[in-house]
């Protein structure tokens, strides 16, 4: 018997961010409520994570290598947005658009 997988919706990945960033529950406890399997929701944060440095790309070379305190240093954040974005453009550019 085959398995039937299905892409994340937009749904679950706003449902993911609240979770993960409103809540600060982990990998286990977000797949357990959003019924999807921990590595899906592991994945889906690995792709979707976005570090307040992003935005300072430029400045990369003239900064420290390791901030100590301040902006930059809490733990990465996960946006539904830019999640379903990169999503969209990876399925753009797949043989197999969603």
């Amino acid at each position: 018997m085959t398995k039937v997988y299905s892409h994340l919706s937009a749904e679950e990945r706003v449902r993911i961010d609240e979770l993960r960033n409103r809540e600060g529950l982990g990998v286990r406890q977000i797949a357990l409520r959003i019924g999807r399997d921990k590595s899906t929701v592991s994945r889906e944060l690995r792709r979707g994570l976005w570090f307040a440095s992003n935005e300072n790309d430029s400045y990369r070379p003239y900064r420290p290598k390791r901030l100590k305190t301040g902006a930059g240093t809490a733990r990465p954040f996960y946006s539904a947005l830019t999640a379903q974005r990169k999503a969209e453009t990876r399925a753009r550019r797949s043989r197999k658009p969603l």
